[in-house]
């Protein structure tokens, strides 16, 4: 059986390693090409811990009467105004922010009123500088922003009162 598998490899060599040669080109192509996996992982959790609790207590004080969205960019509830100096450098300066709370119109989902927690850290120079800011922007946007201060507790009424007293 080997005498006659021999004269025939022989023969065809330069067609298996042509064969083997692209096999082995086949298999190096399918590595380069197959999609390599982003660098993205999912967040644990939107909210902190804190700002879970303080969720819960504004969703009971404000029950079905308005819509709460948490984390929200900037960039989403404002815009920057068309053909002004600089125009680039204002969108800049919200793209990465984003605010704690929105409150919205349950029919239209109109931004009504923006909430930021305020804990500890809100008392750096850097944070103290950013609210600076943030509460200019808002100011100038006509969209009402509160803070709250970080508590162990959030009476309900206490915060349905505050947000009603703006809307």
């Amino acid at each position: 059986m080997f005498d006659r598998i021999i004269p025939i490899l022989e023969i065809s060599w330069p067609f298996g390693v042509f064969v083997g040669m692209l096999l082995v080109f086949f298999v190096l192509l399918r590595i380069w090409t197959r999609p390599k996996k982003l660098p993205y992982l999912a967040r644990e959790r939107l909210v902190t811990k804190t700002e879970l609790k303080f969720f819960r207590a504004l969703r009971k004080a404000v029950r079905d009467d308005w819509e709460i969205f948490a984390m929200v960019r900037m960039a989403d509830l404002l815009r920057v105004q068309k053909k002004i100096k600089n125009r680039k450098s204002w969108i800049n300066k919200i793209l990465a922010k984003h605010i704690d709370f929105v409150i919205c119109d349950p029919n239209t989902l109109e931004p009504l009123l923006c909430i930021e927690l305020d804990d500890g850290s809100h008392a750096r120079p850097d944070r103290v500088e950013r609210d600076k800011f943030v509460d200019q922007v808002f100011d100038s946007a006509g969209l009402p922003l509160i803070r709250f201060p970080v508590s162990e507790h959030y009476p309900t009424a206490e915060l349905r009162n505050a947000v009603r007293e703006i809307l």
